[in-house]
């Protein structure tokens, strides 16, 4: 008579072990997904900071700076869907005191930051430089007109997004100039 009724409740406990084995597995599955996401921040984090502290070496005179940038796979941008915002990496010059002083000391009014945006995270990171540096936008006039050591490159406006690639960063001086002039020289992959 007891051997008949643990067979009948056999099911049912094994039922029971089935739902608790998957919400384990669930829990697991979003666990280890939120430690890519966050390993993917650190990583993004890591790259930021290297292009901040290349730009700001160039603009205080130490010479010129290599960078690389490559968006995590985490944030690929995403072109292709109209409804989500692409990720992006661009140097802004703010004029406001409440943004300024969120991201950088001294309670500035006006600041240049390096700004990452995407659907899902945001990083920011204050620029220590000039609000007058002056990151030239056309290729090929004053005061980025040269091919920079017989590499072949190209130069950007950092005002726009940064594209993924390695870049030259080249403090430029020329007569009439009154700011920093940075050339930014994208390394063309052959």
């Amino acid at each position: 008579m007891f051997g008949q009724r643990g067979q009948e409740a056999a099911p049912f406990e094994l039922l029971v072990a089935v739902v608790i084995m998957g919400f384990v597995l669930l829990a697991g599955v979003n666990v280890m997904d939120v430690l890519r996401k966050e390993e993917c921040k650190g990583q993004l984090d890591n790259q930021l900071e290297k292009i901040k502290v290349a730009i700001e070496s160039v603009v205080s005179g130490e010479g010129q700076k290599d960078f690389s940038f490559t968006l995590p796979t985490c944030f690929q941008r995403n072109q292709s869907r109209n409804d989500v915002q692409p990720s992006l990496l661009k140097i802004i010059d703010k004029q406001s005191r409440q943004i300024c002083s969120a991201y950088c000391t001294g309670g500035k009014v006006e600041c240049m930051l390096l700004w990452f945006s995407s659907q899902e995270h945001h990083n920011v990171k204050c620029l220590n430089i000039s609000t007058v540096t002056n990151f030239p936008a056309v290729p090929g006039q004053e005061p980025c007109n040269d091919n920079f050591e017989g590499l072949t490159v190209k130069a950007r406006d950092l005002k726009e997004p940064i594209e993924d690639g390695q870049y030259l960063l080249v403090r430029k001086f020329y007569l009439g100039s009154t700011s920093a002039d940075i050339c930014a020289y994208k390394k063309e992959v052959r």
